[in-house]
């Protein structure tokens, strides 16, 4: 029989609870996004060095500017979207703890990815190793929306990603699968496959017609 003060310790196998997961992912991307800036920092000229024009440090290191906006640009829309998942609640699963935490692993190595772009431009290798990881992000936000609402469903509860929500999730994951699988036919391309996001509109609604 236990006691009272057995009945009052913690559990070392519970989840962590939702707010506490959103917590970590936000101070996770944060992080990212402030590694992101370090490189930039360094063109800066320091007292020990010789005084260059601002405009010619900035004229210099085009690519380095490049891949910071563009990195910064798909965490923040990758984040805005688990922010909306997230918002909508539900019970967290040990299968969403770590889809959660796979998906952290793929925003903050991108601070690393995005120094080897402004150092390799478009080498077939980091185009491609570039745009996976990004393929990787979108995936696993669009496996945890759908978990989140089949575990809603389940459960009878309302706090779930709406249908429309999932369906967006996935029509954006395939965008971004598209991107990948043109830089792997066709690496001349570049980071210009990202373009393939603007099909968005159009896939999302062939996706709901398949859905139905």
């Amino acid at each position: 029989m236990s006691t009272a003060g057995e009945a009052d310790e913690p559990d070392p196998d519970a989840l962590p609870g939702a707010e506490r997961m959103v917590a970590f992912v936000d101070a996770s991307v944060a992080i990212a996004l402030t590694l992101l800036v370090l490189p930039l920092t360094e063109l800066v000229p320091s007292d020990d060095r010789p005084a260059v024009p601002a405009a010619e440090v900035v004229a210099d290191n085009l690519p380095v500017f490049a891949s910071f906006l563009l990195s910064f640009v798909v965490i923040g829309r990758l984040w805005l979207v688990h922010h909306r998942l997230y918002g909508y609640g539900g019970r967290l699963t040990p299968v969403l703890v770590l889809l959660n935490l796979a998906w952290v692993l793929s925003i903050v190595v991108l601070p690393f990815t995005t120094e080897m772009v402004a150092t390799y431009g478009s080498q077939p290798f980091v185009l491609r190793v570039y745009v996976g990881i990004l393929v990787l992000g979108s995936g696993l936000l669009t496996v945890m929306a759908v978990l989140m609402r089949r575990t809603g469903l389940a459960d009878g509860s309302r706090r779930r990603p709406p249908e429309a929500f999932v369906t967006g999730s996935v029509g954006a994951s395939i965008d971004m699968l598209l991107a990948f699988v043109l830089v792997l036919v066709v690496p001349a391309i570049g980071y210009f496959a990202l373009f393939a996001l603007f099909l968005d509109p159009i896939t999302t609604r062939i996706v709901a017609r398949l859905r139905r």
